[in-house]
């Protein structure tokens, strides 16, 4: 929710009366908008976004090269990690319960 410029100002008129002046300044800070670095930044991530979406995901204008020697070096890394299923999966951990009984020992003289 935006506040209005009177209540902005209002909201810094007291604080500068008040002793805890840095808390409410910091807090009026917050409800800035972006400011317009940030806001061309986030324009172009979004933009990007939409251009890879609409090309089926992944780089956008990259040509058959860039395929390519993107598919030669996943498979040069599955062959230097010795990966046999599909490189681009990611791996499934398989935790077993340890064994809390193995320490069970009769300690009793037969």
């Amino acid at each position: 929710m935006l506040r209005s410029g009177v209540q902005i100002a209002s909201a810094v008129a007291r604080c500068v009366t008040a002793r805890t002046t840095h808390r409410c300044i910091s807090v009026t800070a917050v409800n800035k908008a972006l400011d317009p670095v940030q806001k061309v930044f986030a324009d172009q991530i979004s933009k990007y976004n939409a251009l890879s979406s609409k090309q089926g995901g992944g780089a956008v204008d990259a040509g058959p090269e860039y395929e390519q020697a993107r598919q030669e070096a996943i498979n040069r890394i599955a062959k230097m990690f010795n990966v046999t299923d599909d490189p681009l999966k990611f791996p499934e951990f398989k935790f077993e319960e340890p064994d809390l009984n193995q320490d069970d020992t009769d300690f009793t003289e037969s």
